[in-house]
């Protein structure tokens, strides 16, 4: 795992980030069990009294999370799929029956590691030359030629997710599923579109649709990349900025184009898919150098939400039936206020890492995530909030707490995320063995083989009874 670059970046904000979440994905090393909320189970146990369930993962779930009581604001009722499943913004809530229905408030988590590799979650080794996406399809191409590489993308990514994935969300009651994609999924290294550029993206949308599940569509890594790192598909080794070319340097202008094009095709093609259900324009703009930028925050508004504001534009002339998603970096203030642009019909999303403070504080990842909803409620922004990814850590307690929170609050949420390696456990619902599969030397037979066995995985029990806690319950707004 990589993660010194986010250390670096969470202390040197902390001060800036009152009462909220940083961000940056990368599991911190560490133990992997899931523990009881004080960090000391036997302690806790003495001073609670509380009975604890062994679980296969070795994680320690209080009894309390096996409890089927109601919760205050929530009613369990049956899953129902309207007669036109089809989203719109109302307010700060999303309506089905394309905003005449009845409210939804989705929930799920994020498919992270599926289209684009972020190594602490996949199999795949981070090496000396391989760091993220781009140098997989590079040192394959390299080692074996241009059709053997799509030949095992195209093997791994069969495998990462399956329909048995699809049944095991619909199972625990989970209504959304965020999918991160990479431009690089669609277009050649020419910005053509691949004659079968959709298929991917057709068949996750199909399947989950089958099983009354929506999908984000959430463009992870743009042209250029947007943040530069490597969970974009282009790590710039430390050089953030400089390595992001779709918001600076001479090929900023083609890079933007590139990407107004690939969301122009989206929404030509998936324009009356009522299953999706919204369009994620950028994940993590600017990222990790946010705060170390050349540009005041100021210009970097600016700069954000004209690309934004042009993405909307072409996107509604094609399209105006799906939501459209706009992400902070990282906090409300980072979003304009959308009656200043003429946006309709669109949620913003807001990312939640309390890196600080992630081995076993409740209070303060609690804490954190009750700041965050209070910066967005000063916000007053009239339109739907979406928790895209997150993570509570390793307490349990702390995940209860905290999704009550943001639950109450109405907001949408998927978790980051659904699979990860062994050792990772907090961050993801499945683990999977991993194989430290070195590109630079395994053979061609040792690369399928490890690729091929991507879907086996467990389940984190203490994780996913706490999450389905909540999947399965209705929210009903307040009067």
């Amino acid at each position: 795992m990589k993660i010194t670059k986010y250390v670096a970046y969470a202390a040197c904000i902390a001060a800036a980030l009152l009462m909220s979440g940083c961000s940056g994905k990368g599991a911190p090393e560490g133990s992997g069990e899931i523990q009881d909320s004080s960090g000391n189970l036997q302690d806790s146990m003495e001073e609670t009294g509380e009975k604890r369930l062994q679980t296969r993962v070795g994680s320690k779930v209080p009894e309390a999370f096996l409890e089927e009581e109601e919760m205050e604001g929530y009613e369990k009722r049956e899953y129902k799929i309207a007669e036109n499943p089809m989203l719109r913004a109302d307010g700060k809530v999303l309506r089905d029956n394309a905003g005449q229905g009845e409210v939804v408030q989705l929930r799920g988590t994020n498919a992270g590691g599926y289209l684009l590799q972020e190594f602490w979650m996949t199999t795949t080794k981070q090496t000396e030359n391989v760091y993220a996406e781009e140098d997989i399809y590079a040192i394959l191409e390299e080692r074996f030629g241009k059709e053997v590489r799509e030949e095992l993308v195209a093997l791994y990514q069969d495998h990462y997710w399956t329909e048995a994935d699809f049944d095991y969300c619909q199972q625990i009651g989970m209504n959304c599923i965020r999918l991160p994609f990479w431009y690089r999924n669609l277009v050649d290294e020419k910005g053509e579109f691949y004659e079968n550029w959709s298929q991917r993206l057709d068949w996750f949308v199909e399947e989950a649709g089958k099983r009354g599940i929506y999908v984000i569509l959430d463009l992870h890594g743009a042209p250029g990349s947007q943040n530069g790192a490597d969970h974009s598909g282009s790590d710039g080794r430390g050089e953030n900025e400089k390595a992001s070319r779709f918001f600076f340097g001479d090929d900023a202008a083609a890079n933007q184009e590139l990407y107004y094009r690939i969301w122009e095709g989206i929404a030509e093609h998936f324009k009356d898919n009522p299953w999706v259900a919204a369009y994620d324009l950028l994940n993590e703009p600017f990222g990790p150098y946010r705060y170390e930028a050349s540009l005041s925050a100021a210009e970097l508004h600016q700069l954000l939400w004209g690309i934004y504001d042009e993405a909307y534009q072409r996107i509604r002339q094609i399209d105006q039936n799906h939501v459209i998603i706009m992400e902070a970096t990282w906090d409300p203030v980072d979003l304009p206020n959308p009656q200043e642009y003429g946006w309709e019909n669109v949620m913003y999303e807001y990312h939640n890492y309390h890196w600080g403070d992630y081995d076993n504080l409740e209070g303060k990842q609690v804490e954190g995530i009750r700041g965050r909803l209070q910066q967005i409620r000063q916000a007053g922004y009239n339109v739907p909030s979406f928790l895209g990814e997150f993570t509570f850590f390793n307490n349990l307690t702390a995940w209860e707490k905290a999704l009550a929170l943001v639950d109450d609050f109405g907001m949408c949420w998927t978790s980051w995320t659904y699979k990860v390696t062994e050792g990772n456990s907090y961050w993801g619902i499945r683990s999977q063995k991993n194989a430290n599969l070195d590109l630079e030397t395994a053979s061609i037979e040792e690369i399928r083989e490890a690729w091929s066995a991507v879907d086996q995985s467990n389940e984190h029990v203490g994780l996913r009874l706490v999450l389905e806690k909540f999947y399965k319950r209705v929210y009903i707004p307040a009067q």
